[in-house]
C-alpha cells in the first residue's frame, strides 16, 4: 500500500505544514513569540521616515536621539522574545522527532509480516533514522526563520501601505508573480527528490544486506559480484543526485534575478516620486530599508528550498508507512487463565502470496498438552510455515487453527505469545551483555532466576569463565560467542520464561558434535512437561519426540514414533537412510 504517494480521492497529500498544524498545541507557544518578535521591529521602517523627514530636516538632535532609542528599543524587544521562541523550538522540535520515530517503531512492531518479508532492513531503517532527520532539519528553518521572516514582510508590507499605497502596489503585484514562477519549479523538484529518495533506500537496503553478509561473500570469492551489483545502485543513486542539484541551482538563479529585478524597479519608481515631489526623501529611504526585508523571505525559500522538498519527501515517505494497511489482523481479545498447550489445525491451507501455489494443503493435527511432536521433511515442505501459523505471523487462507479449543481469530496474540518460546537455529542476541540477552522477555526476573536458567541451559559453565562473567558484553548479534554458547544463552532466556509451548525451529541442526550434545541435554530440561514443537531437518535430533508428522508439499505423508516410521519402507525411512548414507 502506498498511501502517501497515491492519496484516496478527495484527500491531500501529506506535507510538512500539514505535519505542523497537527502539531499546533504543541506549537502554539512558538508561534505567539514568533508574532511578538517579528511585529517588534516592523514599525522601525516608520520610525526611520521620521528620522530623515523631521529630526534631519528640522535639525533636531534630541529628536535624533530620541527616535534612535525607540528603534534600540524595539530591537531588544525583538530580541528577548526571539530568544524565547528559539529555546521552545530547540524543546518542542527534538520531542515531536522523537514521538515520530516512536510511532515509526510502534508500527512495525503491529506490521504484518508479509510486509516485514518483503521490504529490505536498509529501507525501514532509512525512514527511522534518516527521514526523521531530514524532516528535522525542514522543521527548524520554517519555525525558526521562515516563518518569522514572512510575518515580519508581512507587517511591513501593510506599514508601507499607509507610507505609499503606489510602491506598496508596485511590491504586492510583483512578489506573487515570483511566487507563481516558483511553483513551476515545484512540481519537478518535488518528483526529482522523490525518485532520488527511492534510489537511496534502494541503495541503502542493497548495503545493508550486503554488509551483514560479509561473511558469506567472502567465503565465496564474490566481492567483484557484489562490488557491481552495488555500483548498478550508486550509480542510479547519483545520476538522480546530480539531476537534483542541478534543478535546484537553475531554481537558485532565477529567484535571485527575479528579486534582483524588483529591487531595481522598486528604487527607480522611488526615486522618480522624490523628484517629482510625491514622496519625501524619508519614504525613500524607508522603502530602500525595507525591500532587502521583504525579499529576505524569498531568497531563503530559495536557498531553503532543497533542504525542505527533502525534508517534505522524507515526511511523506514515513507518512507511506505509517499510513500502510499492512498490520495484523488479529483483533481477538481472549487471554487464557491457564494455557494448557493443546494445538489443533483444521483443514489449514495457506500461501505466502495470493495466486501462488499453497505451501500447506488441507492440513489437519492435533497436538495434546504436553506431547512432543516433531515436524520433519524436505527443504520446502512447509514445516517452518506451521511455526509462523500457530504463532499468529500468519493467518491461513482456508481452515482454522484452535489453541486450547479457542480459535485463533478470537484469542489476544500479543498475550497468547507471551505463554510461548522459540529457539532457532540462529539464535539472534542483542548487543547488551549476557544477563540482559537471557532476562529479555522477561525483565522483572531476579539475578538468582536468571542464574538459574543458566545452569539449566548448560551455559553457567561457560558464562563464569568469561572475564566479566555474566556482564559480558555479547557484541552485535552475539559475535563475541559460538553458535553453541549462543544457543544455550537462547534456551536459557526460553526457561526463565517459563512457556507453555515450547517451538524448538532447527536448533541443532548448526552445531558441532560436542555442542549439539550439551544443548540437546539443555533442551531436555526446557521440555519437560511443556507442548513442544520441533522442526527439524537432521533426523537423529527428533528420536526422543512423542510423534514425527512427515510433510511433503505440504501434505502429511507419514506420522508415528521414530520407531514405527523407520521400520515402515516408507517416505521417512528413505530420508534416514539418505542422512546415514550421503
Amino acid at each position: 500500500m502506498n498511501a502517501a504517494a497515491h492519496p484516496p480521492p478527495g484527500r491531500k497529500e501529506p506535507g510538512l505544514i500539514e505535519f505542523i498544524w497537527s502539531e499546533r498545541k504543541r506549537l502554539g507557544g512558538i508561534l505567539v513569540l514568533t508574532m511578538i518578535r517579528s511585529l517588534a521591529i516592523a514599525p522601525i521602517p516608520m520610525v526611520t521616515k521620521a528620522i530623515i523627514d523631521h529630526a534631519l530636516a528640522g535639525k533636531d538632535i534630541g529628536l535624533v536621539f530620541l527616535l534612535s532609542g525607540v528603534i534600540l528599543a524595539l530591537i531588544a524587544l525583538h530580541m528577548v522574545f526571539a530568544r524565547g521562541g528559539n529555546k521552545l523550538v530547540s524543546m518542542r522540535i527534538p520531542t515531536m522527532l522523537l514521538d515520530l520515530r516512536a510511532r515509526i517503531f510502534h508500527k512495525l512492531q503491529f506490521m504484518h509480516f508479509g510486509f516485514l518479508d518483503r521490504t529490505k532492513t536498509g529501507r525501514l531503517l532509512s525512514k527511522y533514522a534518516f527521514d526523521t532527520q531530514q524532516v528535522e532539519g525542514a522543521l527548524i528553518p520554517i519555525i525558526n526563520t521562515i516563518l518569522p521572516e514572512l510575518l515580519y514582510a508581512g507587517s511591513l508590507i501593510v506599514i508601507l501601505i499607509f507610507i505609499s499605497p503606489l510602491l506598496s502596489a508596485v511590491i504586492i503585484c510583483v512578489v506573487p508573480l515570483i511566487f507563481v514562477m516558483r511553483w513551476l519549479f515545484m512540481k519537478r523538484i518535488m518528483q526529482t527528490n522523490r525518485n532520488v529518495r527511492l534510489a537511496r533506500e534502494r541503495l541503502t537496503g542493497a548495503a545493508s544486506e550486503y554488509i551483514s553478509a560479509l561473511r558469506l561473500v567472502r567465503s565465496l570469492g564474490e566481492e567483484q559480484a557484489v562490488h557491481s551489483y552495488m555500483d548498478t545502485h550508486s550509480e542510479g543513486f547519483r545520476e538522480g543526485r546530480e539531476r537534483q542539484i542541478l534543478l535546484n541551482q537553475n531554481f537558485g538563479t532565477f529567484s535571485f534575478v527575479s528579486t534582483e529585478v524588483l529591487s531595481v524597479i522598486v528604487i527607480a519608481l522611488s526615486a522618480i516620486l522624490v523628484i517629482t515631489g510625491h514622496a519625501s526623501i524619508g519614504t525613500l529611504v524607508a522603502f530602500q530599508a525595507s525591500l532587502p526585508i521583504i525579499l529576505r523571505p524569498i531568497n531563503q525559500i530559495t536557498a531553503f528550498s532543497q533542504q525542505y522538498y527533502l525534508g517534505q519527501e522524507s515526511y511523506r515517505s514515513i507518512c507511506e508507512l505509517l499510513d500502510s494497511g499492512y498490520v495484523e489482523k488479529w483483533t481477538g481479545d481472549y487471554t487464557f487463565k491457564h494455557l494448557r498447550g493443546e494445538i489443533t489445525f483444521e483443514d489449514v491451507s495457506f500461501a505466502y502470496e495470493e495466486g501462488k501455489p499453497d505451501v500447506l494443503q488441507h492440513f489437519s493435527l492435533t497436538v495434546k498438552p504436553g506431547e512432543h511432536v516433531a515436524f520433519v521433511g524436505p527443504s520446502g515442505s512447509g514445516k517452518s510455515t506451521l511455526v509462523s501459523l500457530i504463532l499468529g505471523v500468519y493467518a491461513p487462507r482456508e481452515g482454522r487453527i484452535l489453541i486450547d479449543g479457542m480459535p485463533q481469530e478470537r484469542i489476544a496474540m500479543r498475550a497468547f505469545r507471551r505463554n510461548c518460546a522459540i529457539v532457532m537455529q540462529d539464535s539472534l542476541l542483542l548487543s547488551g551483555t549476557i544477563t540482559d540477552n537471557i532476562r529479555f522477555g522477561r525483565p522483572d526476573a531476579t539475578e538468582e532466576e536468571v542464574r538459574e536458567a543458566a545452569r539449566l541451559a548448560y551455559a553457567d559453565g561457560f558464562i563464569e569463565q568469561l572475564d566479566q562473567g555474566y556482564e559480558t558484553k555479547v557484541g552485535e548479534r552475539g559475535v563475541s560467542l559460538s553458535g553453541g554458547q549462543r544457543q544455550r544463552i537462547s534456551i536459557a532466556r526460553a526457561l526463565l520464561r517459563n512457556p507453555r509451548i515450547l517451538i524448538l525451529d532447527e536448533a541443532t541442526s548448526a552445531l558441532d558434535y560436542e555442542s549439539e550434545r550439551q544443548v540437546q541435554a539443555a533442551l531436555a530440561n526446557l521440555a519437560e512437561g511443556r507442548t513442544v514443537i520441533t522442526i527439524a531437518h537432521r533426523l537423529s535430533t527428533v528420536r526422543e519426540a512423542d510423534r514425527i508428522v512427515v510433510l511433503h508439499k505440504g501434505v502429511v505423508k507419514e506420522s508415528g514414533s521414530f520407531e514405527e516410521l523407520a521400520k515402515l519402507d516408507g517416505f521417512f525411512a528413505h530420508l534416514l537412510a539418505g542422512q546415514n548414507n550421503p
